[in-house]
């Protein structure tokens, strides 16, 4: 009896992610290519092949769907908290060589923005026209600088006197190198998402660390 009870509640829920996750990836692509103002959600429920109100339903409004879309973007998975519960995040945290946790960073850093990259510069071009995106915009900002602090706080921990600067110094360098807007520079200038992992753990060892 409890099971004829459960199994529809849990098909429910598995079917509402489904469709979640059939919206955010059709508002990204709609946000990708036609910004923010142009994004209509008659188009994005089309691409998820879902009603408009089922769009309304599930992220009330436009600006909560485009905070979706960043949070996924940004974490890589449906259902997904912050940036820093990733296993892949958690990997460069524990990582024992500074020169390596450097690199892993870089290595993040290339995955996050080759799929987050082009809905930020929406999500960043928007925020001065509304308060509310703003604020979304504000957080990603916050919530990468507390990560930058945190891992120079372990990348200090670990490299000892091979470190060139202080926590602070290093969380901001962290901070300005691994900014969205230089990957889309990068990758814009040619560089493919290889060879700006690449580019970027060089650059990253040699301005953290003395010796290589």
């Amino acid at each position: 009896m409890p099971k004829a009870v459960n199994r529809p509640s849990g098909l429910r829920a598995e079917q509402a992610a489904l469709t979640r996750a059939r919206i955010l990836e059709a508002a990204r692509e709609v946000f990708e290519l036609r910004g923010y103002g142009g994004a209509r959600i008659e188009d994005i429920a089309v691409g998820a092949g879902v009603a408009v109100p089922t769009v309304y339903k599930t992220f009330t409004n436009k600006k909560t769907l485009l905070a979706g879309v960043v949070e996924r973007a940004m974490t890589g998975a449906d259902y997904a908290g912050d940036v820093d519960e990733q296993d892949w995040w958690q990997e460069q945290l524990r990582e024992p060589d500074p020169a390596r946790q450097l690199r892993l960073i870089a290595r993040n850093a290339r995955k996050i923005y080759g799929r987050a990259a082009a809905v930020l510069e929406v999500l960043r071009a928007s925020a001065p026209l509304d308060p509310d995106i703003a604020t979304t915009w504000d957080d990603v900002f916050a919530q990468r600088l507390r990560r930058s602090h945190r891992t120079a706080d372990t990348l200090l921990a670990k490299a000892g006197g091979r470190a060139r600067f202080d926590a602070q110094e290093t969380a901001v360098t962290l901070l300005s190198l691994t900014r969205p807007e230089l990957y889309t520079e990068q990758i814009g200038l040619g560089r493919s998402p290889a060879r700006y992992e690449r580019w970027l753990g060089d650059v990253l060892v040699a301005s953290l660390l003395t010796g290589g």
